[in-house]
């Protein structure tokens, strides 16, 4: 990789960008929603919700903070792509949770920025589209290149805790502790970012946990909204949906997707849910989670993919990622 610099241009020569590689962390053990619901007291009608959309492991990280266990998740991905600090021109830090930081004058991507030798040109948080938050992330990482006309490399950063365990089952989602990252590159020779389109419907910024009518709105309009955000990518990058040969949910509601996609006409083996069972949705690391798993061999042997993700704040995107050639 080549060195970042802080030299900007005012005609930047034209470029794309692709995801070089994901890598994530999950701590400890992986618990059981039925261990979690008795110890917990989980309503019957609760659990059962939760179990018949296809939900069961996920992670907790009681002793591990937020900082930490994005340490982690760089250092995994450090040593699977063997880069240097001096790669990296900009950290981007994604959250969803209020408290899924450190306290003031504390920094998230800066401590990460310090631990791994890295002088970004920029250093930062998205964080009011929650789960959405990464979508944005991946459009900011290609505007600092369109400014820094040397920046090749920005390592995007997502970690999130659950602080109230009461919380910890959420609609029809079983919240894990984790994070994630991502390494995006200039003219990236593995893959390439085709479409990002990302909608926020403010009439729900309360979110569904404190107020009932917007969730109930909600859940009438979630699939619908998610829908036009994956049509509005499937039109800008030029293709059909049918093209895509695998689609990575946000990591909740299976029941919702196997739904989604029967009446989307959208194959059942296109859709990756593994994760939705094995390993519960982890805010905006659903992304890194799905393509260290799957998301990237797929692409390299000639997928088309598209990501999506939605948030209880009204917040929507669909992201799609192609092979180079």
């Amino acid at each position: 990789m080549t060195p970042p610099t802080t030299a900007a241009t005012n005609s930047p020569a034209p470029f794309t960008i692709g995801i070089e590689a994901a890598a994530y962390e999950l701590p400890g053990e992986r618990q059981d929603l039925n261990d979690w619901a008795q110890h917990h007291k989980l309503p019957a009608e609760r659990f059962d919700m939760i179990r018949n959309a296809g939900c069961r492991y996920f992670h907790v990280s009681p002793d591990i903070d937020e900082v930490e266990l994005a340490k982690r998740a760089v250092a995994r991905l450090q040593e699977e792509q063997g880069f240097k600090g001096s790669d990296i021109g900009a950290v981007i830090h994604v959250h969803t949770g209020l408290f899924s930081v450190p306290p003031a004058p504390r920094s998230l991507p800066m401590e990460v920025a310090t631990a791994f030798g890295i002088k970004p040109v920029w250093a930062g948080s998205i964080a009011q589209l929650n789960c959405s938050s990464i979508s944005v992330a991946i459009q900011m990482a290609k505007a600092l290149m369109n400014v820094h006309s040397q920046l090749h490399s920005v390592l995007i950063v997502s970690s999130d805790r659950v602080f109230i365990e009461r919380f910890r089952v959420l609609q029809a989602s079983i919240l894990s502790d984790g994070a994630g990252c991502l390494l995006v590159t200039r003219n990236s020779r593995r893959n390439r970012v085709g479409a990002t389109a990302v909608r926020n419907y403010g009439s729900w910024y309360l979110g569904s946990v404190t107020n009932n009518a917007v969730k109930k709105e909600m859940f009438n309009l979630e699939w619908h909204y998610t829908r036009k955000v994956m049509k509005e990518a499937v039109a800008d990058c030029g293709m059909a949906l049918s093209d895509f040969s695998c689609i990575l949910p946000y990591n909740s509601n299976h029941s919702g997707w196997k739904a989604f996609c029967g009446a989307m006409a959208i194959p059942s083996s296109t859709l990756y849910s593994d994760n939705i069972l094995n390993k519960g949705h982890s805010f905006g690391s659903d992304l890194a989670i799905n393509l260290a798993d799957i998301g990237l061999s797929k692409v390299d042997a000639g997928a088309h993919l598209m990501n999506i993700t939605e948030s209880d704040n009204g917040s929507f995107s669909a992201l799609t990622l192609h092979p180079v050639n």
